[in-house]
């Protein structure tokens, strides 16, 4: 099956700085894919080249088959974009920027008009279509910009960090919209997200940009247990903690504290939860709430964004 989105060898430059340097991937589709990465790494210049916007100095991008440079108004008939300078009007409502962009990408009056009903229920703005955008939250705002990307029924939608900004509430409220464009309307969804745990939720698939270059790629999953340790979190009870600090140095350990806890990574941590246990016991202590997790997205980030890790790619490739 042709991937909705294939990316080879791309590469930008803006004068002497290296936006992006030989980047390639596919998406499958169906799939919602994530880019992550710091800031400057080319996480939106990859973005803009995909929806047509700019051009890649070298490398190709292909859309559901049609070579960007080459097919864009096919491009951007079945792309959807939203990205995070929205072009939206804040004198107009969100009744009156929906119908005029039906009306812009060809809807007669009745289907655009028909079409706009339909977003305005789904995204939860029936009650305030009447407003001008500048009366809209943060959360509005978004969810019309998911809206109008969404008018011509795209089978592919490109976001440039949509939740930005946003509070907790209004941010849950936009990933379960975004997984049921996956999963109930069959989109492929490309978004760029700085939130990492955004990514572990919502994620098929990352791949973390760093300097222009691909840094890892795969499941997060896979790339969590691509980096090889464990972390043990644990409480102590009684004891002399000055002591117990001791002994966790003596035995080469290098204790974090957080919230009362104290985080170990370990490449063996069957075996280090004996040993620790052994120093607690030691000097008089206990430990309690002991549990052994798997690395996050953040701890991944910031390997590879440290510059001490080559390239992961978490399939084995």
């Amino acid at each position: 099956m042709t991937p909705a989105i294939e990316i080879r060898n791309l590469a930008k430059n803006y004068g002497n700085v290296e936006a992006l340097a030989g980047i390639s991937f596919d998406v499958a589709s169906g799939e919602l894919f994530g880019l992550l990465g710091p800031n400057g790494a080319g996480k939106s210049t990859l973005i803009r080249i995909v929806s047509t916007l700019e051009r890649a100095d070298a490398g190709t991008v292909r859309v559901g088959g049609v070579e960007a440079g080459r097919g864009d108004a096919a491009i951007r008939a079945q792309l959807g974009v939203a990205l995070q300078e929205t072009g939206i009007d804040p004198l107009m409502t969100g009744w009156e920027i929906l119908l005029l962009t039906g009306r812009l990408y060809g809807l007669s009056g009745p289907q655009a008009r028909q079409r706009t009903e339909e977003l305005l229920t789904r995204f939860g703005l029936t009650e305030v279509s009447r407003r001008l955008v500048r009366t809209y939250s943060g959360g509005m705002r978004r969810r019309l910009d998911l809206a109008v990307a969404l008018m011509h029924e795209p089978s592919v939608i490109v976001l440039d960090e949509p939740t930005t900004g946003l509070d907790p509430t209004n941010r849950m409220a936009l990933w379960n919209l975004l997984r049921d464009l996956v999963r109930q309307d069959h989109k492929t969804l490309l978004l760029t997200t700085q939130y990492l745990e955004e990514a572990d939720a919502l994620c098929d698939r990352v791949m973390f940009i760093n300097r222009g270059r691909s840094a890892a790629l795969g499941t997060p999953d896979d790339l969590k247990r691509a980096m090889g340790y464990s972390l043990i979190q644990f409480t102590i009870e009684g004891g002399d903690l000055e002591a117990f600090q001791a002994a966790l140095r003596q035995a080469q350990f290098v204790p974090h504290f957080q919230g009362g806890r104290i985080q170990i990574f370990s490449l063996e941590p069957e075996v280090d939860v004996l040993r620790l246990d052994a120093a607690a016991t030691a000097t008089g202590a206990r430990l309690r709430h002991l549990e052994i997790k798997p690395p996050s997205l953040d701890d991944v980030f910031l390997s590879l964004t440290s510059g001490h890790q080559e390239e992961v790619d978490a399939r084995g490739n």
